[in-house]
């Protein structure tokens, strides 16, 4: 496109030029830059003279209208041409939120679990192992004399610059049979959602939050390391805790979940005794002294925990079958062995599974001869141990020990497909779930993170609750819609309720619902950081009258109610929760068939079956028989 009309050129092509002659510009420009004015990318503005103002005229291209009343171009806000303006806010912060240092702490696993070691990291946990998750049995202990043995001394000079897989090499490093620091953390839930397995690393994060901006205290801890919260920046738990201004709150933290954590001193008469088996050096008994003792508070989830069925369980299976694949055939080829797989070596590895199950999965990544069995496929190059290890982390595996543990728990209530299932009619909520079924791990931890972000509400309190006595939170979901409800609802509620209905509003109101949520949570975040931090010991009043054994009924009549709890005087008003998770309720419209084998007066020996339907004697009887049995356990050697 040609402009015959004469004047000044303004050419915008990188360049910001104006020139008195048209001919002189083109002849000094094409000198330096190649002008095509046929190019439709050439932006070309014709300007008259008179209306042209130096000293008027602004960085940028804008110009300004004369008192002629010249033509008014502002070409930077007509082109928009390097738009600054959006870019600059970027750079601002309009909500207050977690910086990232603190939200992304890298977390460290010693060799054994980034290597999934058997047996501490197990493909699938036995019943044994899924009912004493939380409480292993302490089981091979000697009848005869113990020998202590003296610990071993570490150098610090020895592990500076040293990473802590290298530190930690092997099972024995682990085994506290050293002169290191140790953390003892006593957990206050009963059934935690998931726990960090052996040689998992955790970090221990002191959060203290600045008074103002002119705050530049800095406080240390004898454990842990310290991490500054601004007086904008969100609680590291989300809205179900708070550190307050000025305040330095202990937390446990891994990949898995937070919590708080509270120090307490531990007794001058309490002593750590550590026993320590390995098949090479056999077993060996330590003595030390109890130091950094922690009581944890309520877990707060990070990720959920995977369903029975669900994708994540189904490829970590594909991923450990061929984690092991390779591991077996890369060890039989070192050792001069035939390196080809059998389905035999592969089944007596992965129990539970059968061969067509095995078969299916390898077939993705190897082939199958008929004459030496499984190959890795030709052309393929074998991953090597940095590789295979990255498949599959020390946390995926400990999520998968959760799932098994909560799906076991089920199982033993009564929750079997291969079974008739029993009539719950009673028990189901309005999602037609039960009790039980809304306590699985992977439920609650999914109701959780939904409600950090503003997706779900929780019950609080009630059902659900492990502390059975207000102290925290349920991780039951509860409607959104007016399904909170606040212990003692006061009749002006009701009657604001029933009002707005009739009207033909909402029977709540969003934002007292709201207001209610908020104080609530912050009453039991307030309730469980004293209890746990409390010093007072008391002592425990639960008394068993009569022993069990397999042939008598347990008595409850002895049983009496603790009057205090972590030290603080129990609370009886309309504050405590009513039901907990061993509550009463979840057994209703269950039955305990006990079976015995007595002798008659003739000494004969003839079987007996009793039917409990008193739901505290079925608890009782089901808490005394777990903890018989877990007395009788032991390690096999």
């Amino acid at each position: 496109m040609t402009h015959a009309s004469p004047g000044p050129l303004k050419v915008f092509y990188g360049l910001n030029t104006t020139l008195d002659d048209p001919e002189t510009a083109t002849s000094r420009l094409a000198k330096k830059v190649q002008l095509d004015l046929n190019d439709p990318h050439l932006l070309i503005d014709i300007l008259d003279p008179s209306t042209v103002d130096i000293n008027k005229r602004r960085v940028g291209g804008n110009i300004k209208r004369d008192n002629a009343g010249g033509l008014t171009r502002d070409l930077t806000r007509r082109y928009n041409i390097s738009n600054d303006e959006a870019y600059d806010l970027l750079k601002e912060n309009h909500q207050s939120k977690i910086r990232s240092t603190l939200g992304n702490l890298a977390i460290e696993h010693s060799l054994p679990a980034i290597k999934l070691q058997y047996p501490f990291y197990k493909v699938k946990l036995s019943n044994k192992d899924a009912r004493s998750f939380h409480r292993p049995s302490l089981g091979g202990l000697s009848l005869g004399p113990i020998y202590f043995d003296k610990p071993k001394v570490v150098k610090k000079k020895h592990l500076r610059g040293r990473d802590v897989p290298s530190i930690f090499e092997k099972a024995v490093d682990l085994s506290l049979a050293d002169n290191s620091h140790i953390l003892l953390l006593e957990y206050s839930e009963e059934y935690p959602a998931m726990l960090s397995s052996f040689g998992m690393g955790n970090r221990l994060v002191n959060y203290y939050r600045r008074k103002d901006n002119e705050d530049t205290a800095r406080p240390k801890l004898d454990v842990g390391e310290t991490a500054v919260l601004l007086p904008q920046d969100k609680s590291p738990f989300a809205i179900f805790g708070d550190v307050d201004p000025g305040q330095l709150m202990p937390t446990i933290h891994n990949a898995m979940f937070r919590a708080p954590v509270f120090k307490h001193n531990a007794s001058h008469q309490d002593f750590l005794v550590v026993k320590s088996h390995t098949g090479v050096e056999g077993t060996k008994w330590f003595m030390r002294n109890m130091e950094n003792l922690h009581v944890v508070g309520q877990e707060f989830p990070a990720v959920e925990v995977p369903g029975t069925h669900s994708r994540k369980v189904t490829d970590a299976a594909k991923k450990r079958l061929r984690m092991l694949s390779y591991r077996i055939y890369k060890k039989n080829r070192r050792l001069g062995k035939p390196g080809a797989l059998k389905n035999d070596m592969i089944l007596k590895h992965l129990p539970g599974s059968d061969i067509p199950q095995n078969r299916s999965k390898m077939r993705e990544f190897m082939d199958y001869d008929k004459d030496r069995g499984w190959l890795p496929r030709k052309g393929e190059t074998l991953p090597d141990e940095v590789t295979i290890r990255s498949w599959l982390k020390p946390e995926d595996i400990a999520l998968l020990d959760a799932m098994q543990v909560g799906d076991r728990q089920l199982q033993d209530a009564g929750y079997n497909k291969d079974e008739e299932d029993i009539d719950r009619e009673d028990e189901e909520d309005r999602d037609g779930q039960t009790l039980d079924q809304q306590l699985a791990p992977w439920q609650t931890s999914k109701n959780f993170l939904n409600a950090c972000q503003g997706k779900a509400m929780l019950m609080l309190h009630g059902e659900g609750d492990p502390s059975g006595r207000g102290e925290a939170f349920s991780f039951i979901r509860t409607s959104m819609k007016g399904g909170f409800k606040e212990i003692g609802e006061s009749i002006e509620d009701r009657l604001d309720a029933k009002r707005l209905k009739e009207l033909g509003g909402h029977s709540y109101n969003v934002a007292r619902q709201q207001k209610a949520y908020s104080e609530h949570i912050r009453r039991i975040w307030d309730s469980q950081s004293l209890s746990l931090s409390s010093g007072v010991q008391h002592e425990n009043d639960v008394e068993m009258d009569d022993a069990i054994d397999g042939a008598t009924t347990p008595a409850v009549h002895g049983l009496r109610t603790p009057s205090t709890s972590f030290g603080k005087p129990r609370r009886d008003d309309e504050t405590a929760s009513v039901f907990s998770r061993t509550s009463v309720s979840s057994q209703s419209g269950k039955v305990l068939k006990i079976t015995r084998h007595v002798r008659d007066k003739y000494g004969k020996e003839e079987m007996q079956q009793e039917i409990i339907r008193d739901p505290k004697v079925i608890r009782e009887y089901t808490k005394r028989r777990k903890a018989l049995d877990l007395s009788n356990m032991r390690f096999v050697r």
